[in-house]
């Protein structure tokens, strides 16, 4: 299987190449190849409406730089000072773009699998990351190869494929045969896009790890619905067998005021749950947020002030209780 997985890559690389092998590499000066440095930033105060207890958090402060070196060559380069108390190294990689539509990395970055899961955190519509994001996609950040294709057909969709580790966030252990995922999207109306997503291997607790996903988005300048569904089967380190999936189905609406400081008010809501592992019947959680956030900028999910309501309908860890969120972020 190893021979296999290195013919693989070696073939995509020597077909890459070899397709653009006739056309010399210019190195081009300019201000459009320095580097852009950029930030996000997630200050938030929550409320336990359960136990009246409250806290103050730092939840991302993210720096990174990206950049070209010429029109073949960039790069990504990103840590998180504040993920959930600690530092981590997130995007490191080095794209190459042979052809056109075509984009070739190499390094670390999140594996292509799931639209809320592949959102920066300041993007997310909620304060809290969705179950499906937090759960069922954890440990989707990995080190591998990943190539990805535009089709510009009638039908226009976006193909990527990957081969990565299977060990995680900057662990690069050897392994015996890399794991895989595949994504694509498609529009085949204007403002509907679907998207289907697989991922094939193992990781450090699970064996014989197989996930499958698919989504429904309509989006215009001012509505957003999206739904998501994703199950994740696997067999753990002592041979059981477990089964877990997620759901999600969201939206927001941007009423744009024309006004100086609040540029725009956009009411949310989000309806998702996840299934019990063992030990559980049914759902393991359940929830409805609801909310409202203020945007400062012409464009949503650069500097916003929201305000988020969590109920749960089911619940069994501690950690999920009924909460109220203020919250700031700031992306530059």
């Amino acid at each position: 299987m190893l021979r296999k997985s290195l013919f693989l890559l070696l073939f995509i690389a020597v077909y890459v190449f070899k397709c653009s092998a006739q056309t010399p590499v210019q190195t081009v000066s300019g201000s459009e190849y320095l580097p852009k440095l950029d930030g996000s930033l997630k200050t938030k105060v929550e409320f336990n409406l359960e136990s009246q207890k409250m806290r103050f958090e730092v939840r991302n402060a993210r720096f990174g730089t990206r950049g070209n070196i010429n029109k073949y060559v960039g790069y990504r380069a990103e840590v998180d000072l504040s993920d959930e108390g600690k530092i981590k190294m997130l995007d490191a990689f080095v794209k190459i773009a042979p052809l056109k539509n075509l984009d070739v990395y190499l390094g670390q970055r999140k594996v292509p699998f799931s639209s809320d899961y592949l959102r920066n955190p300041v993007e997310s519509i909620f304060a809290n990351r969705s179950f499906v994001t937090k759960y069922i996609n954890e440990g989707l950040r990995d080190i591998g190869l990943l190539v990805n294709y535009r089709f510009t057909l009638k039908i226009p969709f976006d193909v990527w494929v990957a081969a990565m580790n299977g060990t995680g966030n900057n662990n690069p252990k050897w392994i015996d045969k890399p794991n895989y995922s595949a994504r694509i999207t498609f529009e085949p109306l204007k403002n509907i896009r679907f998207a289907g997503n697989i991922y094939q291997g193992s990781t450090l607790v699970e064996n014989k790890l197989s996930m499958l996903g698919g989504e429904i988005r309509y989006q215009t300048d001012k509505l957003l619905i999206e739904t998501e569904y994703i199950r994740r089967h696997f067999t753990d380190t002592v041979s059981i067998t477990k089964n877990q999936y997620g759901f999600y189905l969201h939206s927001y609406y941007n009423f744009y005021t024309g006004a100086d400081m609040i540029q725009i008010i956009s009411p949310v809501f989000r309806w998702d749950f996840m299934s019990a592992e063992a030990g559980y019947n049914g759902l393991l959680a359940e929830r409805i947020t609801t909310g409202v956030n203020f945007g400062f900028e012409p464009k949503p999910f650069k500097a916003e002030f929201r305000l988020n309501y969590e109920k749960y309908l089911k619940k069994y860890y501690p950690t999920h209780f009924d909460r109220f969120t203020i919250e700031f972020i700031a992306k530059f």
